[in-house]
């Protein structure tokens, strides 16, 4: 039998750091909302999937099964601003939901790629709203026939007035809602709070689907309820997004779900705080916006953004520079010196060293150390400092009294360990990297042929590898294990 560790996160429902009981034992179904894709993802976005991986990963690491869902917003106002603008007035629906595709497609594929280039685990899910459209049309129909919903010109609106539990996310004053009041619009204020749609009734210019109320389209908030419901269940252990997703999303997720279903959907719902860039909000009219590929256009190693903001505790505002990108690469450069050292077998003198201490006692005491932090609301400030505190330990040691072969062996287990959470300091053999240096001048040269068919196979070939290539604009190629 598997032995699983008991993690705690903090549950934004009870205000409170609980521990994860999933529902089914040893397994825990976990949904992430995922991209609206209709630009670029910014690394405040990105910040969010690190959040997300980080926190799968730990749950596998600590030897649960995680069934994962990711959805994929492709069907949501500014999407459909996006894509419909070069469209003429008197365009075919198939037109409108063509353009609405190629748009979408794009970015989603952007995204993925996003994805790989972080070592960011794929969902065992990443359904596409438009792909669910029919679950949708049910579950408007299920909270209609049980009086929590209402049909206005073709629109469907829910009535928050019926369910007693609306707020308790975002812990609002229900004396303060507007009871009666609706608002079409998919994202909205905290003090605008007042019956949301689920379904739309189709305006000119927009792709429609046909539904027992007429064309429209659905709602944003009602995707992740259909979604979530049908692929994950009536029960779900971790509902997980940014901290803007509380009100009204998640809150309207809660009262589409649990108004249908008539119990609690979600057990625990925990979310990730802001990205800020050298102290102030990201805004392109400050120069300070970047999407992934802007920050490796400029040099950026991938592997050291993700540690950056990682090895700051998901519930903190993050100030993001580049002075702590460097510090990240030091970091990572340390840990990574280190795991070269115990894979080697020590050139230590030998003799008695009145600082001597037993090196595998003391790596288990790093292991708890790491793990309780782990299991505090996933603490990677405190984790990572057991990893470091560790690796001055055992230098000093190896200094003067060379670790044995068995010794050297746990400590790169322990690593493995850690690193099956962090994806930052893995194992690369010498003949691994030979080889991978050979296939990307192969692919070199192709390009400068211009064979990109050739160009294609051999970077497929390394993918295939796990080998993730970062082609940047001074012309060089990095790489990393994905």
């Amino acid at each position: 039998m598997k032995m699983r560790r008991t993690l705690s996160l903090f549950n934004t429902l009870t205000r409170r750091v609980d521990p994860v009981v999933p529902v089914q034992d040893g397994q825990i179904s976990l949904y992430t909302c995922g991209p609206t894709v209709y630009n670029y993802a910014h690394i405040g976005n990105l910040r969010t999937f690190l959040f997300q991986d980080l926190l799968k990963r730990t749950f596998r690491a600590a030897g649960y099964d995680v069934k994962h869902c990711m959805n994929i917003t492709d069907v949501e106002d500014k999407i459909i601003r996006d894509s419909q603008g070069g469209l003429p007035a008197d365009a075919s629906n198939e037109a409108r939901h063509a353009a609405m595709k190629a748009l979408t497609d794009k970015f989603t594929a952007i995204f993925l790629e996003d994805l790989d280039t972080l070592a960011i685990q794929r969902a065992d899910h990443l359904p596409k709203a438009t792909a669910y459209v029919p679950q949708m049309i049910r579950l408007v129909q299920d909270l209609e026939a049980k009086g929590l919903a209402y049909v206005r010109d073709g629109s469907v609106y829910y009535r928050i007035a019926g369910l007693p539990q609306y707020g308790c996310l975002a812990h609002l004053d229900r004396e303060g809602m507007q009871a009666g009041a609706s608002v079409d619009a998919d994202e909205y204020e905290r003090d605008s709070v007042t019956d949301f749609v689920l379904w739309k009734a189709t305006k000119p210019g927009e792709p429609s689907w046909d539904s027992p109320w007429g064309p429209g389209r659905p709602g944003w908030h009602i995707e992740c309820s259909a979604m979530g419901m049908e692929l994950l269940g009536e029960r779900v252990d971790i509902h997980s997004g940014g901290v803007d997703l509380i009100f009204p999303h998640h809150e309207n997720e809660i009262a589409q779900s649990e108004g249908c279903l008539g119990h609690r959907w979600v057990n625990h719902w925990v979310h990730g705080e802001f990205l800020m860039v050298e102290g102030q909000k990201m805004a392109k009219s400050l120069g300070n916006f970047f999407t992934l590929r802007d920050l490796v256009d400029k040099g950026v190693d991938p592997t050291a953004l993700r540690y950056a903001i990682q090895s700051n505790h998901y519930r903190k505002v993050l100030n993001f520079s580049f002075e702590g990108l460097r510090a990240a690469e030091n970091s990572l450069k340390r840990i990574r010196a280190f795991r070269t050292r115990m894979e080697g077998d020590g050139q230590a003198g030998g003799g008695p060293w009145a600082e001597a201490i037993d090196p595998m006692a003391r790596l288990e005491v790093a292991r708890e150390t790491f793990w309780a932090a782990m299991a505090d609301d996933l603490n990677t400030p405190e984790a990572l400092a057991a990893i470091f505190t560790l690796i001055s330990d055992l230098n000093a040691q190896d200094d003067h009294v060379a670790l044995t072969r068995e010794e050297r062996d746990a400590v790169l287990a322990f690593l493995d360990e850690t690193d099956a959470i962090f994806a930052a300091w893995p194992h690369l053999s010498t003949s691994l990297d030979a080889e991978v240096e050979a296939l990307i001048e192969a692919r070199k040269a192709a390009k400068a042929a211009r064979n990109w068919a050739e160009a294609d196979r051999v970077r497929d070939q390394l993918k295939a590898m796990g080998i993730v290539l970062e082609d940047r604009k001074d012309g060089s190629v990095g790489w990393r294990k994905g």
